[in-house]
């Protein structure tokens, strides 16, 4: 007669066996930035403020507002000592932060009352001398180009290369910096100058943005320029 063996389990492992589940996977955080850009910024936030004008900063993130528009861009702060909000509102000065650029950043914009927004960018040039910028000698500034929107309310701000960049005005001669940099700098970089055989090197110091629209129902007509100066 074959002799049947029954397995008999302690209880203890049975109830371990039925309380083991599986270890839930954990999931990778997703960051949506566009939601930072076109969330308002909380009321407790830093201000500075005018009948036309506010500008809101949090985070990397400046938001400005006109009117019923907002728009926001990162690592650009007001310039204190060049806005007049008041006097002057539809013409907005900002510092870049040092090594940051807006090229190839979305720039968002939430309207309310105002429609038919349209957005341009160009830029400045100046030479440079090693690591001196000459801000007060001559620049060149590109064309207009309109930014043609990605999404709703979304642009990505124009990138350019080392060819469209590298530019000075037609009329910028090695004789007439030499001149400048005699006048208004030290010995050290005129001898630098002076060895030059050729213009030097030009690189970009300030962007322009431009908004035009319109209110809805309305002929008031939405004109803001901003000037973002680069810092080196």
């Amino acid at each position: 007669m074959k002799t049947l063996l029954k397995l008999v389990l302690p209880a203890s492992l049975l109830m371990t066996a039925c309380q083991q589940t599986k270890t839930p996977v954990k999931e990778k955080p997703v960051q949506i930035d566009t939601m930072q850009l076109i969330a308002l910024p909380a009321p407790s936030a830093e201000k500075v403020a005018s009948n036309e004008v506010s500008v809101v900063s949090r985070d990397s993130t400046t938001y400005v507002r006109f009117g019923d528009c907002y728009f926001s861009l990162d690592w650009i702060s007001a310039d204190q000592q060049r806005n007049d909000f008041e006097k002057h509102p539809d013409t907005l000065y900002f510092s870049l932060e040092p090594k940051r650029t807006i090229e190839g950043q979305m720039l968002a914009i939430t309207t309310g009352e105002a429609e038919k927004i349209k957005v341009w960018q160009r830029f400045e040039t100046s030479a440079r001398v090693g690591r001196q910028v000459l801000r007060q000698w001559k620049h060149y500034r590109s064309e207009w180009e309109q930014l043609h929107p990605e999404a709703s309310n979304f642009f990505i701000c124009r990138k350019y290369t080392a060819a469209q960049t590298n530019r000075l005005p037609e009329d910028a001669t090695l004789e007439s910096l030499q001149q400048h940099v005699k006048k208004h700098y030290g010995q050290a970089l005129f001898n630098q100058v002076a060895l030059l055989q050729a213009l030097p090197e030009a690189v970009i110091t300030t962007y322009f943005l431009k908004f035009n629209g319109t209110l809805r129902n309305s002929p008031t007509k939405i004109n803001k320029l901003l000037v973002i100066q680069v810092t080196p």
